[in-house]
């Protein structure tokens, strides 16, 4: 079973313009997935689901492991393309593994991360670590 993350960001961009944040030369309509040379693959699409986290996101970013590529440049760059989204779309935002696990959480400035994933070095923002971050029950 592979590995998925989960970024839901609000914001009024359109999937277009997020992809075009994240790999521009390659997000040409009507592509919507895009498989990246460390083997994460990528999705970005219109939400608007119901979230128990940020209520109604707009736009959601799928990142799914390869399972046979090495982990860690993969997460490498998951931690890459959120910080272009956090830094590019002021929307409060979430980035979840498999719904089950908050690892980053902005609501209006205020940013808290989770220990499990984010190393200070990562973020060039002030945020709040948290060991755990519950998610919310339904």
């Amino acid at each position: 079973m592979a590995i998925e993350y989960t970024f839901q960001l609000c914001t009024p961009a359109s999937p277009e313009a997020i992809s075009g944040l994240l790999t521009p030369q390659v997000w040409q309509p009507p592509v919507t997935t895009h498989r990246t040379s460390t083997g994460l693959r990528l999705t970005v699409h219109r939400d608007g689901h119901p979230s128990l986290v940020l209520g109604e996101p707009e736009i959601g970013v799928g990142f799914r492991l390869d399972k046979v590529a090495e982990p860690e440049p993969q997460y490498a760059e998951i931690a890459q393309h959120v910080i272009t989204l956090l830094a590019a779309e002021p929307g409060d935002a979430v980035l979840q593994q498999d719904f089950e696990r908050i690892l980053l959480l902005r609501r209006g400035t205020q940013l808290v991360v989770s220990d499990l994933f984010w190393t200070p070095e990562l973020l060039p923002w002030s945020f709040e670590r948290r060991a755990s971050m519950p998610y919310p029950e339904d």
